[in-house]
């Protein structure tokens, strides 16, 4: 008897322990075996695209430069008898002359190849007295042939000259031009390669050089860069003299396209920039149009074109954009005029359409960002009362400044 009660206990016992540790492996977490692998990327590095132009302070006795210095942000002097001359020295041009400046060349100091073009730029002063100069680079006309380097190379040694024409009269005497500049445009060369090909900055473009290249630029369409401001001269009221995008094209504006002022009183060229194709404009905090004193329109939109506006600041007399026939997009930048002196017009068509064109439809505008000043998108009259150009799902907000108010586009 006493052992089958001892056996009965023991088993009670296991019985207890066994419930007890089920319960414990109930609200336990099983364990399986693991294991991770991993491998380092190689450093995302930039490229640098860095040019340096350097001018000749030192030659040998063959007339070698020996001593290179950089030229950027100097004024370079004209030489006197193949030396530089004393400081001061005050050169007189007359019919015949020809003067040169010290030997130039390019240096690479990036680490990407890159193409580039040199140009004269800047000339101030008499257009007149430049027309009788003949400027040639190694004695040949200026044509911004292309040339490469290779990341860290020096580019050959060239020479620029101005040479008087003989026939150039006394109507010429005491004329001055001043403001002359060499400059360099470069960009990436199809030379290094992604994971594919060497090919995908082969669309890398220069950045346009005066107002000459830019009608050109326009008319090719493609990517066309302005980083410096470019001082048109078309006051000329011809059709030719228009300024006019006939093809597809990104317009990158960091600097401003400016016009001369008086264009309002042109009957035929009266606007800064003709759109007839597809563009989108992008600009910088610098960038965009200005018209001056009783300037032409901005932008005239005609030909069926959508023209989508990415920032910049736009100017224009009495309209800074106008569609005669098209869409306009706009999503940022700053929008003013120069008003009407008629009162009852004033701002009233800082933004507009051609009537007609905007009451059957091939006339469209669709704000979606920008400040306007003095003008609401909202609610102008620029096409009847209560005009609103504003994109749905937005808002205007206006705000004081001075004399002026500014009604700016903002999601709401």
């Amino acid at each position: 008897m006493t052992n089958r009660k001892s056996t009965k206990r023991a088993l009670r016992g296991s019985v207890m322990a066994m419930v007890l540790c089920l319960a414990m492996l109930v609200g336990a977490t099983f364990a399986w075996f693991t294991d991770t692998a991993s491998t380092g990327v190689n450093k995302i590095q930039a490229g640098n695209l860095d040019i340096e132009l350097q001018y000749a302070t030192k030659w040998d006795a063959n007339g070698v430069p020996t001593k290179w210095e950089n030229a950027e942000g100097k004024t370079l002097p004209f030489l006197v008898n193949g030396g530089i001359p004393a400081e001061g020295t005050q050169i007189l041009w007359e019919p015949g002359c020809t003067y040169m400046l010290p030997e130039l060349r390019v240096v690479n100091k990036g680490n990407l190849a890159v193409k580039y073009k040199v140009a004269i730029t800047g000339i101030n002063g008499s257009a007149k007295l430049n027309n009788v100069i003949d400027w040639t680079i190694n004695d040949a006309d200026i044509n911004l042939t292309e040339m490469q380097l290779k990341a860290g190379e020096e580019g050959a040694a060239f020479t620029i000259k101005g040479h008087m024409q003989e026939s150039a009269g006394n109507d010429y005497m005491n004329e001055s031009i001043d403001g002359i500049a060499i400059t360099v445009y470069a960009t990436q060369d199809t030379v290094e390669s992604d994971s594919f090909n060497n090919t995908y900055d082969e669309n890398a473009t220069y950045p346009v050089v005066n107002v000459t290249e830019l009608k050109e630029a326009l008319t090719n369409g493609g990517v066309v860069a302005v980083t410096e401001d470019i001082q048109t001269n078309n006051i000329e009221d011809t059709a030719a003299a228009r300024i006019v995008i006939s093809q597809p094209t990104t317009l990158n504006l960091e600097k401003k396209i400016i016009t001369p002022d008086n264009m309002g009183n042109n009957n035929t060229n009266f606007c800064a920039l003709i759109i007839d194709a597809d563009t989108t404009i992008n600009a910088g905090e610098n960038g965009g149009i200005d018209t001056g004193v009783n300037g032409g329109y901005g932008i005239n939109v005609r030909k069926g074109a959508t023209v989508t506006i990415n920032d910049g600041y736009y100017y224009g007399g009495g309209t800074a954009v106008q569609v005669q026939e098209g869409t306009l997009v706009i999503n940022g930048g700053t929008f003013a005029c120069e008003p009407y002196s008629n009162p009852t017009y004033g701002y009233n068509f800082l933004i507009n359409c051609v009537d007609s064109a905007y009451k059957n439809g091939t006339a469209k505008v669709i704000i979606n960002g920008g400040t306007f000043v003095n003008f609401d998108p909202s609610n102008c009259t620029a096409e009847g009362a209560h005009t609103n150009f504003v994109a749905d799902g937005y808002k205007v907000v206006s705000e004081t400044h001075g004399t002026d108010t500014w009604y700016t586009v903002v999601k709401g």
